[in-house]
C-alpha cells in the first residue's frame, strides 16, 4: 500500500482507529507488520497532525528507527530522545551528544506550552522507554529557565552572562563545543545544545543589534535571526554553593546523577508533551522486558 493510500486509510477512521484517537481512548495492539510500521507512522502523523512519540525497547535500534523514518517522512520533524549514556547508579555527567539530542526534544516541546509563544511543527519523537524512564528537570523549572532574546531588546550584557551561568553554561575564551559562551566586550558567544551552530550577540550599548549564527571553525556569518531561544545547558539547575553544601554535594561534582535531590519533584520526557499527543509503543513485549531488567538491575 502506497504512503498516499495509507493516510487516506487512516484519515477515513477505518475500524473505528480514528475516531478512538479523536476521543483519547487507549488504542488497542494493532499487530502491525514491522515493515509496515514507519509508513504508517508517518501517514498516522499526516492525518492527525498532533505530536507523536514512539517508544521502543534499546537506544540503538530507537535511532535505528529514527533514520529509517526519514525516508517515509523527509521533510517532518523526527527527533531522537537517546537514554543517559552512565546507567542510573553511575555519577558520570551525561555525554555531549546525549545532552544535546535530550535538550532539543525538551525545548522545542517547553516552547509549546509558553504562552503565546512560537508553537512548533507537529514532531515525531523516538525514545527507548529507559529515556521515557529517566527524570529530568520539572517542566516547570526548564520554562522558568528558558530565555528569549530579540533583536531591539533592551538588556546589560552582564545580567545575560549571569542568566546563562545559573542555567550551567560554561565561559571559555572561545567557543568550540555546545554548553560554552564567550565574551569579547559588546559581542557575546553562546551555543545552546539544542543548536546546531553557536549564535553571536553584537550590542550597542545595552541593546541587542544583530544575533548571527556562524561557523564556529572559520567563525563566519551564516544567517542572521531575529530571535533565540535559550535553554538550560543541562537538565538540572544548580542551586547556590551553601544549598550543595547541606545536600552534601561537591560543587565541582555536580551531574545529573543529582537530579533526583536537586529537584526533588523531578519529571521525565511524558510531563512535556503537548495535550492531545499521542504515545505509541513498537514491540510492546519487548519494552516490557527491558523494562524488567532495569529494575532488576535496581534492585541488584
Amino acid at each position: 500500500m502506497e504512503l498516499e493510500q495509507i493516510i487516506d486509510h487512516i484519515a477515513t477512521g477505518s475500524d473505528g482507529l480514528f475516531k478512538v484517537i479523536e476521543q483519547g481512548l487507549t488504542i488497542p495492539p494493532l499487530g502491525l507488520r514491522r515493515s509496515a510500521r514507519l509508513p504508517w507512522l508517518a501517514a498516522l502523523e499526516q492525518a492527525i497532525h498532533r505530536p507523536l512519540l514512539l517508544i521502543t525497547d534499546r537506544n540503538d535500534h530507537a535511532l535505528m528507527l529514527a533514520d529509517e523514518l526519514a525516508l517515509w517522512a523527509p521533510k517532518l520533524t523526527r527527533l531522537f530522545f537517546p537514554e543517559p549514556t552512565p546507567l542510573f547508579y553511575e555519577n558520570a555527567p551525561w555525554g555531549l551528544a546525549t545532552r544535546r539530542d535530550r535538550l532539543m526534544v525538551l525545548t522545542t516541546l517547553a516552547e509549546s506550552h509558553i504562552p503565546g509563544g512560537v508553537k512548533p511543527a507537529p514532531v515525531i519523537i523516538i525514545a527507548p522507554v529507559r529515556a521515557v524512564m529517566a527524570r529530568t528537570l520539572p517542566r516547570r523549572e526548564f520554562l522558568k529557565a528558558l530565555r528569549t532574546i530579540k533583536i531591539g531588546q533592551v538588556i546589560q550584557p552582564e545580567e545575560l552572562l549571569r542568566s546563562w551561568v545559573s542555567m550551567g553554561y560554561e565561559h571559555t575564551n572561545i567557543v568550540v563545543s555546545p554548553g560554552q559562551f564567550s565574551r569579547r566586550g559588546g559581542i557575546l558567544d553562546i551555543w545552546t545544545p539544542p543548536s546546531d551552530q553557536p549564535v553571536r550577540v553584537e550590542f550597542f550599548g545595552d541593546e541587542i543589534d544583530t544575533l548571527r549564527r556562524f561557523d564556529p571553525a572559520t567563525q563566519r556569518t551564516v544567517n542572521t535571526i531575529d530571535r533565540l531561544v535559550i535553554s538550560p545547558a543541562r537538565e538540572f539547575i544548580s542551586p547556590d554553593p551553601e544549598s550543595l553544601h547541606k545536600l552534601n554535594i561537591e560543587e565541582t561534582n555536580v551531574t545529573e546523577f543529582y537530579i533526583p535531590l536537586l529537584h526533588p519533584e523531578p519529571s521525565s520526557l511524558l510531563d512535556y508533551l503537548p495535550s492531545k499527543s499521542l504515545v505509541l509503543v513498537d514491540d510492546q513485549q519487548a519494552v516490557m522486558e527491558y523494562v524488567q531488567e532495569v529494575e532488576e538491575q535496581a534492585v541488584g
